[in-house]
This record gives C-alpha cells, sequence and structure tokens, in this order.
C-alpha cells in the first residue's frame, strides 16, 4: 500500500501519480486524484471529497516540470486539470501540501531514478508543455481581475459580476495591494495628483470578502462570459481570483483602503 492512500483505490494511473508525488514529497496528497483511464485514489487525510481529474499525460507532464501553484494553475487554466468541489479550498491543500513537503525533503539520487521510472510508466516524459497564453500574474496571484473584468466584459455584464457604485465628487476610496506597488508608492502617486491622503486601512478581509463575492458572481454568469472571453480566459480568472485571495490570507501580500480629496 502506498503511504497516506487506501490500499483498494491505489491502482491505475491515480495510484501511480499518487506513488510518483509520494517519491517526491514523501507524503500523499491531500485530496482525492482521478486519472483519464478512471481509476481513483483518495487521501487518508485531507479532503477526500475534493477531486482533482488529470485528463491527460500532458498534465502530469506539465506538473512534473512547474510542480506547485504555478504549474497547477496553468494546468486548470488550459483545462488538463479539473477540479470537483472547493476550488479555493482545493488550492490551499495542494500549494500547503507543495510548499510544506518541499521544505522538508531533498531528492536522493535513488529517489530521483525511482521518479523517472515512474514517469516513464505514465507517458509523461517529455519537453514542458506550451501555454496557456495568460499573464503571469494570473498564476501567482497578483493579476487585477476585477480590473480586467471592467475592461473587457460588456459594462451591464461587468456591472452584473463586480456590482457598481459612485464615490462623492469630492473624495476618493482606493484599494491599492502591495504588489507590485508598495504602499508608499500608492501614497505618494495621491500626492502627486494632488490628494490628500486622510487616512490608511487595512483592508485585507474586506478585499478577501468583496473577491469572494465576484467569484461568485463569476460563476452565476459562467456562460455568458464564456460567450465574451471564451473559456481558458474565464478559467484564469476564476483561479486567479482564488490565488489573490490565498495570497492575502497567507499575507503574501496585504491591502489597503486609501482614502482621502483634492487638496
Amino acid at each position: 500500500m502506498t503511504e497516506g492512500t487506501i490500499e483498494t483505490h491505489a491502482t491505475g494511473v491515480a495510484g501511480r501519480l499518487v506513488d510518483l508525488l509520494v517519491q517526491v514529497y514523501g507524503e500523499a496528497p491531500p485530496v482525492t486524484f482521478t486519472a483519464w483511464d478512471g481509476s481513483r485514489v483518495e487521501p487518508e487525510s485531507g479532503d477526500a471529497d475534493i477531486e482533482a481529474h488529470f485528463e491527460s499525460r500532458r498534465t502530469v507532464r506539465r506538473l512534473m516540470w512547474s510542480p506547485g501553484q504555478e504549474g497547477i494553475a496553468k494546468a486548470y487554466i488550459a483545462g488538463e486539470l479539473t477540479v470537483d468541489g472547493d476550488l479555493e479550498t482545493a488550492v490551499r491543500l495542494m500549494r500547503d501540501y507543495v510548499e510544506q513537503a518541499s521544505a522538508k525533503r531533498a531528492l536522493e539520487p535513488a529517489d530521483r531514478r525511482e521518479v523517472l521510472r515512474l514517469t516513464v510508466q505514465l507517458g509523461a516524459v517529455g519537453p514542458a508543455p506550451r501555454g496557456p497564453s495568460e499573464p503571469v500574474d494570473a498564476v501567482t496571484g497578483h493579476l487585477d481581475v476585477p480590473g480586467q473584468i471592467r475592461a473587457e466584459l460588456p459594462a451591464e455584464l461587468a456591472d452584473a459580476i463586480l456590482g457598481s457604485g459612485a464615490e462623492e465628487a469630492d473624495a476618493r476610496t482606493e484599494i491599492v495591494y502591495t504588489v507590485p506597488e508598495p504602499l508608499s508608492a500608492a501614497i505618494a502617486r495621491w500626492e502627486s495628483e494632488g490628494l490628500v491622503v486622510d487616512a490608511v486601512q487595512d483592508a485585507v478581509a474586506d478585499e478577501r470578502e468583496r473577491l469572494r463575492q465576484i467569484g461568485g458572481r463569476l460563476m452565476e454568469h459562467w456562460d455568458a462570459v464564456v460567450d465574451a472571453v471564451g473559456v481558458q480566459h474565464t478559467r484564469m480568472w476564476r483561479v486567479s481570483l482564488v490565488l489573490v485571495r490565498d495570497n492575502l490570507e497567507r499575507r503574501a501580500v496585504r491591502a489597503y483602503a486609501i482614502s482621502g480629496a483634492p487638496a
């Protein structure tokens, strides 16, 4: 039996996938794996209700070349990896799994030989897959998804997803992230525009909730968004919202609300 898996299910492609990850990371993944041959492996710890489905050998090859958050996001955007269950929980569990296991384990020569053997068995040897052609920010959790939605969707559809609200003419509030623009640079930009900063408040909790609501409304209008920008771009927005929320929760980035008025 592969450690961390249920013995009766550790067969087929999914079983070999789990064996491969155990060899690389020293422990089994925390979600259910299903594969293109119909095989399935559930975790002993984690969330068995979340299923990560590997559509083809290409999925494995992509994750071998890019095993962390970026590879998972790219595979999802490309439609090579599908998730049945809460996407945000799946991303968080797999990100923790890769980061924590990678920090604890270094591959010995014998491990590397076994990884190669399992990769060959899976038929996943080859160059890194190309694409999807989405910006790097989309797979690292730093993309301004609401800004893209506002710019690229018809106004009525964008309003339905983002909501709309007007500020008072003599007041202004802006949410700024510490990546890519430091807070000090944002304040300096305000001052260069002739604005007086009245207050700066931590907005992480509010921003995570706002992005959660946007993600929910994106799912409600999924078909219309796909018609407007295509399925890969829509998947990119969905997973990017999840990654930004995750980065905010981990304090990898911070969000602040700057409010003020003209001088």
